[in-house]
This record gives structure tokens, C-alpha cells and sequence, in this order.
């Protein structure tokens, strides 16, 4: 059976340092408003772990090259219910530290074992996967098509997507990635695309973020459509990665 490859983990100099007691909400409202990134460190007792965690949020926030927000909270605490189940925290590894896109949706985590400033700030998203994430988190599928600007098909490509989208009651949307663009290479490494391809290359993603589809060059809107329409796949790799994508 053909792997499936997941690429979106569901379970970012100057920043202000919240101590939350139930406005965790409405900072990270704050945040995505002002499009910054999150770093969001869970807990449920004081001490040293919670205060390494802490620290290493903080050092992630200096490291990032951009304005950036850190918050902690107290999962026992009453005021964190929604935000606990909002992100799947019940039973979760503690200390954990989230990373929240600039539009609050997770890119990732790691618990305090795993967790370094450098590993934090990777996790934080390229323009393209941010948009992907906010769709997935929307309930929304993708057509991910990576082009280059000497394509000529990749017109009727990105046309015959959007008619797919209109046949799925826009419960699709389609995303355009420049292969030459250096700020989404992790993307694009990730999806282990030929950067050398002659034609435009459409990765069809769930909404669970497996890419459960990839067509080269110009495909008909009736197989776009099938390809959005797969039901999800249960991964055989280690936290949902494995091969596949454009070759």
C-alpha cells in the first residue's frame, strides 16, 4: 500500500510575557490579530519543570526573528477548560509547549524532554503551510499546486482547481507555491518535491493534512474532486510521517 504522507502535525524580538488567569483566550485572539506567533507553554504544578519550560519558550521568543507572544498556562485551572479541550491538552505530557500560528492554529508542540529554543522556532510556519493550516483547521481540503513561473499549464491547472473547489461547495481551496521561492524550501521539502519538474505538481490534502493525492501537469476537474473526496488513511509511520509526493 502507498504511504501516506501527513505534513501538518494536529495534537511562533520583541513579545510580551502573559501570566494567564482566564485571558488566555483573548490573548491569543490579540496575537492572531496582530499576526504573531505563539509560544504556549501548558503546565499543571509549579516548579522546576515548569520554570525550565518557561525559560525555553523565552528563548525561542528571542531567538525568532520577528514579534512574537509567550503564554503560560495552569491546565487545572478552571479558566483554561476551553483552551485544555480547544487543544487536545487532557492527558497530554506536562510541561508542553505549543506553537501557534500567527492565526492561533497549532503547528506544532514538544514536552519539556524533547523541547529547544532552535526546535520551537522551526515549528513555526512558512507563509504557504500557514495557510494551509488554517484551512485544514477550517474543515477544509487543499489542492497545494507547486509551479514555476515559466509553466505555461499552470493556469489551466490552477483553473481547473477552482472549478473542483466550486463542485466541493467550497469545502476545498486551493494554495499556489512558487518552487523558486526560498521562504517556503521547508515546505516544499517536506512534500520531497523535484524542483526540477516540468510541470506544475497538485497535492490534494485532507482535511486531517495527508496529502492522499499528487497529479503532474494539467487534471480534469472530475478527478480532482475524487481525488478531495478519499477518506483519510491511517498512517504506517512513527507521529503520521512517511514517503510519498511529488518524485
Amino acid at each position: 500500500m502507498k504511504k501516506v504522507q501527513t505534513i501538518v502535525i494536529l495534537f511562533l524580538f520583541t513579545a510580551a510575557v502573559i501570566h494567564v488567569k482566564g485571558q488566555a483566550i483573548a490573548e491569543i485572539e490579540k496575537a492572531a490579530k496582530a499576526c504573531k506567533p505563539v509560544f504556549l507553554v501548558a503546565y499543571n504544578a509549579k516548579g522546576a519543570d515548569t520554570d525550565k519550560a518557561f525559560a525555553i519558550a523565552d528563548e525561542a521568543k528571542k531567538t525568532y526573528k520577528g514579534a512574537s507572544v509567550v503564554i503560560k498556562i495552569n491546565t487545572t485551572d478552571a479558566a483554561s477548560n476551553a483552551l485544555v479541550t480547544k487543544y487536545r491538552l487532557a492527558g497530554a505530557p506536562m510541561p508542553l509547549i505549543l506553537v501557534l500560528d500567527k492565526n492561533s492554529s497549532i503547528s506544532g508542540g514538544l514536552p519539556l524532554k524533547d523541547a529547544t529554543a532552535a526546535k520551537l522556532v522551526d515549528l513555526i510556519p512558512t507563509p504557504r503551510t500557514s495557510e494551509l493550516l488554517l484551512a485544514i483547521s477550517g474543515g477544509k481540503s487543499v489542492y497545494l499546486v507547486v509551479y514555476k513561473e515559466s509553466m505555461t499549464s499552470q493556469k489551466n491547472v490552477m483553473d481547473n482547481c477552482a472549478t473542483a473547489c466550486g463542485k466541493l461547495e467550497n469545502k476545498s481551496v486551493t494554495i499556489k507555491i512558487d518552487m523558486d521561492d526560498k521562504k517556503e524550501a521547508k515546505l516544499l521539502q517536506t512534500l520531497k518535491c523535484d524542483l526540477n519538474a516540468k510541470e506544475p505538481v497538485t497535492y490534494v490534502i485532507n482535511k486531517s493534512g495527508q496529502v492522499i493525492g499528487t497529479h503532474n501537469g494539467i487534471t480534469d476537474v472530475n478527478t480532482l474532486v475524487s481525488s478531495a473526496k478519499k477518506a483519510p488513511v491511517s498512517s504506517c509511520c512513527p507521529g503520521g510521517a512517511s514517503t510519498g509526493g511529488c518524485k
